[in-house]
């Protein structure tokens, strides 16, 4: 369970361990640590459900920046489980740190408080080279 308070700004979300990792780290819980310049395809999902009705937006951070191609928003109802889906092609320096992370700062009316839950494997964020 993760608590978020209207007009949060990226809350970060925990993941399970890593798949088997080449020129990527994985620090923590929740962060993949691009080891390789290159052009990356970042696959990511999240099974959420909130305890109010408002609009979440899952995206992924890139050194704490939010990536705009990454945003997936989507009008959630109270206690329901929804998935969210994306993926993008990015280029990535070295030593860039990715995060998935969930708000409802976009939400009409300021966003609504509330508890995020997340079911075992709900957060995925996969990570493939595709390019120098």
């Amino acid at each position: 369970m993760v608590d978020i308070s209207a007009g949060t700004l990226g809350t970060t979300l925990e993941m399970d361990a890593p798949l088997p990792l080449q020129n990527v780290g994985f620090t923590g819980n929740s962060t993949l640590n691009i080891m390789c310049t290159g052009t990356y395809e970042l696959t990511f999902f999240g099974n959420f459900s909130f305890d109010a009705s408002t609009r979440l937006t899952f995206f992924i951070k890139a050194n704490g920046v939010l990536l705009p191609e990454s945003v997936v928003e989507k009008d959630v109802i109270a206690n329901v489980q929804d998935s969210f889906e994306r993926s993008v092609i990015v280029h990535l320096c070295a030593n860039t740190n990715l995060i998935a992370a969930v708000d409802n700062a976009s939400a009409a009316v300021g966003g609504a408080n509330g508890t995020l839950a997340i079911p075992m494997n709900g957060v995925h964020l996969g990570v493939v080279r595709i390019g120098p």
